[in-house]
């Protein structure tokens, strides 16, 4: 092998390239991901460490900039991280097939609004620049999930935007975001009492925590006093099963009308 052809490796020019093939772009919270990466030889023998599939997704964040206005930040974060620790080398013009799964994390956000989900593969390859590959998924809600979101679409509001928000520091998750789910109403008994309500999930294993964020809508003085003082906001807390879907549109309805 010339010393140029490997000088040429290690800049990624003729390396190996590598290609994450899924065996299914869509699939939920906690269910199995699963597929094969393949990589192709380039044109000089190289050394392959190591394997890393890394679950990836976006959020934001606010801050002020240097002129003291407020600007929205898109910021990456990883869900999880998984090594392939399979030491090989591929040879020029060989082609290698190496499966892997793994349980999608419970805290992933599901891909609505501009939430983006996506497996990062990074080949580690010596002497050379690391090879890389992504591939975006469609994260479904939960059965738990989808039953919230029929439950509020029965009661007459409409999903109509949903973003990943920074977060300060939280015990009660693991993660620098949470995912909102932003509900309005357009029919039935809710129509017009509402300015909107805010939805974020917490996968627990079995169970779903369900935390309502409910802005009320100003009526009179009183309430647009109550508005200007943010003191129209209220939050609630609903822990389901699979035992509470038979009357789950019930006690989201009593929880609601219960923070008119």
């Amino acid at each position: 092998m010339s010393f140029f052809k490997k000088a040429l490796g290690a800049v990624g020019i003729g390396a190996a390239k590598v290609d994450t093939l899924l065996d299914y772009h869509q699939v939920a919270p906690g269910e199995e991901i699963s597929g094969t990466v393949k990589i192709n030889g380039g044109k000089v023998a190289q050394e392959i460490n190591k394997i890393d599939l890394k679950v990836m997704c976006t959020y934001t964040i606010e801050r002020e900039n240097n002129e003291g206005e407020s600007e929205t930040v898109t910021k990456q974060h990883t869900l999880a991280k998984f090594r392939i620790n399979e030491r090989f080398t591929i040879e020029p013009g060989d082609e290698k097939h190496i499966p892997f799964a793994f349980e999608l994390d419970l805290e992933t956000p599901i891909t609505v609004g501009e939430s983006q989900t996506w497996i990062a593969t990074n080949l580690d390859i010596d002497m050379a620049l690391d090879k890389s590959d992504r591939d975006y998924i469609r994260v479904v809600p939960t059965a738990l999930q989808q039953a919230v979101i029929d439950s509020m679409e029965e009661l007459g509001f409409k999903l109509y935007e949903s973003d990943c928000e920074g977060i300060e520091e939280a015990s009660f998750s693991r993660l620098p975001f949470v995912q909102e789910l932003e509900f309005k109403t357009f029919a039935g008994e809710f129509h017009g009492r509402f300015d909107e309500v805010e939805i974020v999930f917490f996968n627990r294993g079995a169970q779903l925590e369900v935390i309502f964020e409910i802005d009320r809508k100003a009526r009179g003085f009183k309430g647009f006093f109550a508005e200007a003082l943010d003191l129209d906001e209220s939050k609630a807390r609903l822990v389901i099963d699979e035992d509470s879907l038979e009357d789950l549109e019930d006690l989201i309805y009593d929880l609601l009308e219960d923070n008119c």
